[in-house]
């Protein structure tokens, strides 16, 4: 028994046994029909109700639930108003018709949401159960949520990584492409972090683990993909509002059509139940309430697969009618790892110049400050430390006063830099005499001119950069990708206050970002784009699209998943209404039967999931 009920639960089995009772029905009533026989009618119609019931029982059922639920005028309860009020006045071939391809409708749907849920269900094993853990007892296979922070974890050719750590020992080659799109795998050896759900391709890594599995880059994404479906975009706004007034309308016709024209016209009573059954069907809005959604749910879908997260419907119309684009620099059009340029000592020697920087620096997160620190084998701790947001800081290093930062810092403390280092990066004094000054150098990513083009060619009319650097350093950088306008040398508030001007003079403005103090242009834009791989928590938690690497051509594809995805909702909202507003004043007058009913609802209907298929599918 639960093997037939698992059956009959299949929508293209059904499909297929409602057809064996259907065709053999159909061909009887014809015969019937030119050759009348009693018993020939009798066996059709036992085949017809067969047929109903095999097809329509789930379709019924679900159309009493909603009347309990306060859904009466949903397509359920419409299309099984249709069905048995033609088989009551005798059509039980077009009765039987319009729920059979309902079905047919429905199986359709469901496949293409099988289709579309390919992208995100490959996502869902991306976060393994369980992580090889190190203790003193050996080698022990733990539930990864169970994984402390700083725990030693060992991960093995072809498995995938269980929490976001950082290589302790051991060198392989990581496959990225589930959490980035990225097709290239990414070496990995000690120093270097790894991001949970990404495979090791070769060889043994020794980890220490970064955060819980729970927050790790696995769990973020599936979790903001889970979620994506929760906010609607306008389109699906618009035929839920539609739907809420058009059903109850189309419904109240067809009542007056059924009831009025007997009443003023040579009409018979079961012509104009006909009619009105036959424009019930037409008026079913199921093409669009299906087709918009799952085309929103395609593009989410075929982002995911790309490396690219939307946080939700919402988004894609204000990405697909961008037309200013803001950056940072830092992370986003550089690659945010900072080398040692240059290096001019006054008065010092190069290496206590270095010393007395990455000492005062010892407490900073900075990119500039951690690659400086990086090249002195031990810097002091500082007293008296102060860290001056967007200027550098001021410490007390073996006893010495140094500042270390740009060049208003120092004139604030009455201290003249080196004309011929004015554009340096820092500037470093000791004991309030001017010491020298490090070149640091950012590298723009090969991929960022190429990118700022496509965004060009995509429909943006202006771009924009939204800097904290000197502006020497950050046009530098504006130029060589072909950035148009250039704001340099802001502080984090300046920042928020320049977007807000530029949001004020455009009509839509995505701005693209990776740090902390990227959040609250992320939040405010009418679209915040976050580089994931490197981005900060709160920049991704901002953001409205997340990039799950750190390359910048994945913002025009995901431009254009955005502007194809908008194009088929549109699309589908103006086929479905054109085709049925048409069909509705035919059978209003008196020329469509039900036949063309069920193409103007279940053929429609069906051709709008395939344009919204289309969605899954953008290329590069």
């Amino acid at each position: 028994m639960k093997k037939v009920i698992s059956l009959y639960k299949n929508g293209l089995v059904r499909i297929i046994a409602g057809l064996v009772f259907f065709i053999p029905a159909f061909i009887l009533d014809r015969i019937s029909a030119s050759q009348p026989t009693h018993t020939l009618y009798i066996i059709a119609t036992l085949l017809y109700v067969i047929a109903l019931l095999i097809v329509g029982i789930p379709v019924f059922l679900s159309a009493v639930r909603g009347i309990f639920r306060g859904d009466l005028l949903d397509e359920k309860f419409l299309m099984s108003i249709a069905s048995i009020g033609a088989m009551i006045i005798g059509d039980m071939s077009e009765g039987v018709a319009v729920m059979l391809f309902f079905l047919v409708g429905e199986y359709f749907e469901h496949r293409a949401v099988a289709h579309s849920r390919k992208s995100i269900k490959a996502l869902m094993s991306i976060c393994p159960d369980e992580a090889t853990l190190l203790t003193e007892n050996g080698e022990e296979a733990v539930d990864a949520e169970d994984v402390p922070v700083g725990s030693t974890i060992i991960v093995r050719a072809g498995e995938r990584i269980p929490i976001d750590a950082e290589v302790i020992s051991g060198t392989a080659d990581i496959d990225t492409s589930a959490l980035t799109g990225e097709s290239v795998p990414r070496p990995a050896s000690p120093s270097s972090t790894v991001e949970s759900g990404a495979v090791v391709l070769n060889g043994v890594i020794t980890c220490k683990t970064l955060r819980p599995a729970e927050e790790s880059a696995a769990a973020r994404i599936l979790e903001l993909v889970e979620n994506a479906n929760e906010t609607k975009s306008k389109e699906e706004s618009f035929i839920t509002r539609f739907s809420r007034y058009y059903t109850p309308i189309v419904v109240g016709l067809a009542v007056v059509m059924a009831i009025l024209p007997p009443l003023v016209s040579e009409m018979t009573f079961t012509e104009s139940v006909y009619s009105a059954l036959t424009f019930l069907v037409i008026s079913c809005p199921c093409a669009l309430v299906i087709s918009v959604p799952m085309a929103f749910f395609g593009g989410i879908g075929g982002a995911a697969s790309k490396g690219i997260l939307f946080k939700g419907g919402n988004v894609f119309s204000p990405l697909a009618n961008a037309d200013t684009f803001a950056f940072d620099k830092t992370g986003t059009l550089t690659t945010g790892s900072f080398r040692l340029g240059e290096i001019k000592a006054t008065g010092i020697s190069e290496n206590e110049l270095l010393y007395y920087a990455a000492s005062a620096e010892y407490g900073s997160n900075h990119p500039i400050a951690t690659a400086i620190k990086a090249t002195v084998e031990a810097p002091s701790v500082p007293t008296d430390y102060h860290e001056i947001a967007g200027r550098g800081v001021v410490a007390t290093v073996d006893g010495k006063r140094v500042i270390v930062g740009n060049s208003e810092l120092l004139c604030e403390h009455g201290i003249s830099t080196d004309d011929a280092a004015s554009t340096a990066a820092l500037h470093i004094a000791v004991e309030n005499a001017y010491s020298g000054s490090i070149f640091v150098i950012d590298d723009i990513k090969t991929e960022a001119e190429s990118a700022i083009k496509r965004i060009k060619s995509s429909g943006a009319k202006r771009t924009v950069m939204l800097s904290g650097d000197r502006y020497e350093s950050a046009a530098r950088v504006a130029s060589a990708v072909g950035i148009d306008e250039l704001h340099a040398s802001l502080l984090p508030e300046e920042k928020y206050s320049r977007l807000r001007e530029i949001i004020a003079d455009s009509r839509s403005v995505v701005y693209v970002g990776d740090g902390i103090n990227d959040a609250p242009a992320l939040a405010t834009a009418n679209v915040g784009v976050a580089m994931g791989a490197i981005g900060s928590d709160s920049a991704i938690e901002a953001a409205d699209v997340v990039i799950m690497s750190d390359k910048l051509d994945r913002l025009p594809t995901a431009i254009k998943i955005a502007k194809k995805t908008v194009s088929i909702a549109k699309m589908n909202i103006a086929f479905a209404l054109a085709v049925k507003g048409l069909i509705l004043v035919l059978s209003a007058i008196g020329y469509a039967n039900m036949w063309l009913a069920v193409f103007a609802d279940v053929g429609v209907a069906v051709i709008a999931i395939l344009n919204s298929i289309r969605t899954l599918r953008v290329k590069e």
